[in-house]
């Protein structure tokens, strides 16, 4: 796999795909990874765009932040006073993904899609607001409600008010929920360290609401960027919870699906009424959308660039 460095990080090398458009087009697709699945998982959605009529076909991107896939570790990992595991911010990755962009596309840098998973979806809007009106569309998938943690929404065991056979789903023993509990509470909680170093804990501050800021995605109008939202199967989602976490069967319907339905319906509002779609299920799939069903992405991306490139 290729890298190349960062003019700002010369002895930090990034792992990148860059796969060339038709002559003439200036359409970038970049793909932004979630935390848990590196670059070579868009590769089934960009063999299909590859493989398909769209015409012309545009550049596409993916690449592994610092401290993911085949990528370095981030050098501010040894900056002085910067905190074991929190190696890079929302705007440390913004700013490191911006440099990527002029750094290996330059030449095709003004005209932006981001697809993205998880996490990616904080780094598509951020980069959307501070550079308007160049990124001209956004898939998100299934993306990480970045203003909310399990200890929000789940009912705490401990708490005097706790009710099992209200609360959660019939038959599932106390011992069961407490465990799930504490998982989901301390792994996914927005300070948890993760293996890359990506720091999330001011997230929810930078980006509280998910339909705001609005994004402006029109070169030629106010309009915003070309929006299509995507969720999980809720039935795939919950046997993967339990298979991967022991989390009862019920307990993402019960509590996770509908704050996160909010959060995807939140999400189209980000641009105008006429440009978004969804919130959309993509079927069969769990958290990793792109894995488990890449013939959907890829014909949501393909609806978005036709929409990118008739529109002007």
């Amino acid at each position: 796999m290729p890298t190349l460095v960062l003019p700002s990080k010369p002895d930090a090398p990034v792992a990148y795909e860059l796969f060339e458009g038709d002559a003439g087009n200036n359409l970038l697709v970049i793909f932004l990874n979630g935390l848990g699945l590196s670059q070579t998982v868009w590769m089934p959605t960009i063999q299909l765009i590859q493989q398909s009529s769209l015409s012309p076909k545009p550049r596409m991107i993916t690449y592994d932040r610092y401290g993911q896939g085949a990528s370095s570790r981030d050098p501010r990992e040894n900056w002085p006073n910067k905190e074991p595991g929190y190696a890079h911010t929302l705007d440390d990755v913004t700013d490191d993904l911006h440099e990527l962009i002029q750094t290996l596309s330059p030449d095709c840098s003004s005209r932006i899609i981001f697809v993205n998973n998880s996490i990616g979806a904080h780094v598509a809007r951020r980069y959307a607001d501070r550079y308007p009106k160049i990124v001209e569309g956004i898939l998100f998938l299934d993306s990480n409600p970045g203003n909310t943690d399990y200890e929000d929404i789940w009912p705490n065991p401990k708490d005097p008010s706790f009710n099992l056979e209200k609360m959660v789903p019939a038959g599932t023993p106390l011992e069961v929920y407490e465990a799930a509990y504490t998982k989901m509470t301390t792994i996914f909680a927005s300070g948890a360290r993760n293996k890359e170093g990506f720091d999330r804990r001011e997230i929810k501050n930078i980006l509280p609401d998910p339909s705001k800021p609005k994004l402006k995605g029109s070169k030629v109008s106010d309009k915003g960027p070309w929006v299509t939202v995507v969720g999980h199967d809720l039935e795939q989602f919950s046997k993967e919870e339990w298979e991967m976490m022991k989390v009862p069967i019920g307990m993402a319907a019960m509590y996770t699906q509908p704050m996160w339905q909010k959060y995807n319906e939140g999400l189209c509002g980000l641009t105008d009424p006429d440009r978004a779609k969804g919130p959309l299920i993509a079927p069969k799939t769990g958290h990793f959308v792109q894995k488990d069903n890449p013939p959907f992405v890829a014909e949501q991306l393909e609806d978005i660039i036709k929409k990118v490139q008739n529109s002007g």
